[in-house]
């Protein structure tokens, strides 16, 4: 029965292995997540290939969670209903599930798989643009920070504000807005309502940028950075913001 189980748990991570290595269609990873996830979970209550799913008020509401099998820190969240990214319009309606709020409690997960404590501010949860994306269906990646990308918020943390404004300096080469939160939780915040509304986008104009949120302190307060980049900003600027994060986290102890 044990071989048998790990047989099924292996066929079901396969697809997942390949979408998320980028080996895979663009629906792919909705496909798992409605198809596989969901099935499973159905007829089991085990979600395998994904680690959660959670739905207090239906799939419409819904989220699931998958860790990436090549790497075991990167934690991805994945509404339970089709939408295709950024630029979906729910996003920007009143009452929508705080997609960034829960995908900042899989920081848990990532601190049970290191087997010990990890500091917020190492980590990091990106929602790349419709232009700098492999899979067209919502997802939101939390995992650690670039090195590089944490030494420069902390050196330019005191020039951030409550509203958005250009980094002093490009990061990563490209142009980034950034604004300060000060609160203990992401919940609550919504970046992705917070950028459409100071730069008046819609949700189709969305489609061209990328945001991101890092976890950091404001005079001793905790806080987050939020961060946005549009596609075409600079050159080679597909507004991936997941290029800030590492998958591998060699920021951590013990990973360098």
């Amino acid at each position: 029965m044990v071989l048998v189980y790990s047989n099924l748990r292996r066929s079901l991570l396969l697809p997942g292995i390949f979408l998320l290595t980028g080996c895979a269609r663009s629906d792919a990873l909705w496909g798992v997540v409605d198809k596989v996830c969901m099935t499973h979970y159905q007829q089991t209550s085990n979600p395998a290939p994904c680690q959660q799913i959670y739905m207090p008020e239906g799939k419409e509401r819904g989220f699931s969670i998958i860790q990436n099998p090549r790497y075991p820190y990167h934690f991805i969240l994945v509404p339970t209903v089709a939408l295709s990214g950024i630029e979906s319009p729910l996003l920007l309606e009143d009452g929508r599930t705080d997609y960034f709020g829960y995908a900042w409690l899989m920081r848990n997960l990532l601190a049970y798989e290191y087997h010990r404590p990890v500091d917020d501010d190492m980590l990091g949860m990106a929602l790349n643009s419709a232009y700098g994306r492999s899979q067209n269906q919502l997802h939101i990646h939390l995992t650690c920070l670039r090195e590089d990308v944490r030494r420069q918020l902390l050196a330019e943390r005191p020039y951030i504000q409550e509203s958005w404004r250009p980094l002093p300096d490009k990061l990563l080469r490209h142009t980034y807005y950034a604004r300060r939160v000060v609160q203990p939780t992401a919940m609550g915040i919504y970046p992705v309502n917070s950028l459409a509304s100071h730069f008046n986008l819609s949700s189709q104009a969305l489609a061209e940028w990328g945001v991101a949120v890092v976890s950091t302190t404001f005079s001793g307060k905790p806080g987050f950075i939020l961060l946005a980049t549009k596609r075409g900003s600079d050159s080679g600027n597909r507004a991936s913001v997941e290029s800030l994060l590492d998958k591998e986290c060699a920021i951590l102890p013990g990973r360098g």
